[in-house]
């Protein structure tokens, strides 16, 4: 997929003239992405997708956390309580939830820690890794697929799948996982180029596209697939979709303000001292000067 859009020219050539050590760099970002693939496939594969999306949001807690350590950004009150509802209404709907099962939560959680590991290592190496964008996506595909392609076969997955899995001699199974594949990989590509086009025209956050993408998704999945659906759960996931909107937005106004830091007023308070001991010194100088003219008067007209 990467080869065919670098060969149409959507994408330069990645990995080109790149150092090994910012690769090498890059490698914990690598790991956790794969765990966070492999975790919510296994994840996904027994909960239903409104409350995936749900427990996903949890991952705003680790975004939140990095703000605050690496651009230090003190959360306000108002974000704080949004990612505050968020988080307690996930972990209502994981208690309310008629579909419980501990062996796809157990993969849910390992998912979350994960992927919130992958967004705070993002965060720390901004500005320390020449890899673009693109480079760091690539890399985390590349190794996910030569990890994950022999490790299928010694930890069980591929037998477990011949002996179980009803769709696994279904031909719209492959083609659902190519085009999931594809889909996967065009939408990370899309994400990737809104986040680095800056145009004072094109005022997206991309995090409040994929929380709306969320609650859209969700209600299209509900066509589809079999969920029982209760007063409770369904109320307890209008409250996370909504809070985690409201966390994204409030994020993202505060990172459009000015930031004001207190070396800077003390600068500025420094400033105007100074401002002032310059000018009251230079009054007194030209009081000097008038005094100075006024003797020699009054000596010329003696």
């Amino acid at each position: 997929m990467f080869r065919a859009l670098y060969a149409s020219g959507y994408i330069d050539n990645l990995l080109h003239g790149k150092d090994w050590l910012d690769c090498a760099l890059w490698l914990p970002g690598m790991i956790t992405f794969l765990m966070s693939s492999y975790a919510g496939s296994r994840a996904l594969a027994t909960l239903p997708l409104p409350v995936y999306f749900a427990m996903q949001n949890m991952v705003l807690v680790f975004k939140a956390t990095a703000d605050v350590i690496v651009h230090g950004q003190m959360t306000s009150f108002y974000s704080y309580f949004m990612l505050m509802i968020s988080l307690m209404s996930a972990l209502i709907i994981a208690k309310v939830d008629p579909h419980f099962d501990p062996d796809g939560y157990f993969w849910m959680c390992i998912h979350i820690v994960s992927l919130g590991c992958l967004e705070s290592y993002t965060h720390f190496m901004q500005g320390k890794l020449k890899l673009r964008a693109t480079d760091k996506l690539f890399s985390c595909y590349l190794y996910s697929f030569i990890v994950l392609a022999p490790s299928s076969y010694f930890l069980g997955d591929t037998l477990e799948a011949v002996g179980r899995f009803q769709y696994f001699y279904v031909s719209h199974f492959y083609v659902g996982c190519i085009l999931s594949g594809v889909l996967g990989v065009l939408l990370n590509l899309c994400s990737v180029y809104l986040q680095e086009l800056k145009t004072p025209s094109l005022m997206l956050d991309v995090g409040a596209v994929q929380a709306v993408a969320k609650i859209l998704c969700s209600g299209v999945s509900l066509t589809f697939f079999d969920m029982t659906l209760t007063q409770t759960l369904v109320i307890c996931l209008a409250i996370n979709f909504l809070s985690s909107i409201g966390y994204i937005e409030s994020s993202t106004h505060r990172r459009l303000q000015p930031n004001i830091s207190y070396a800077s007023m003390n600068n500025f308070d420094a400033d105007v001292y100074s401002g002032d001991r310059l000018l009251g010194e230079s009054r007194q100088y030209f009081k000097r000067q008038e005094l100075q003219q006024d003797m020699i008067r009054l000596d010329l007209g003696s």
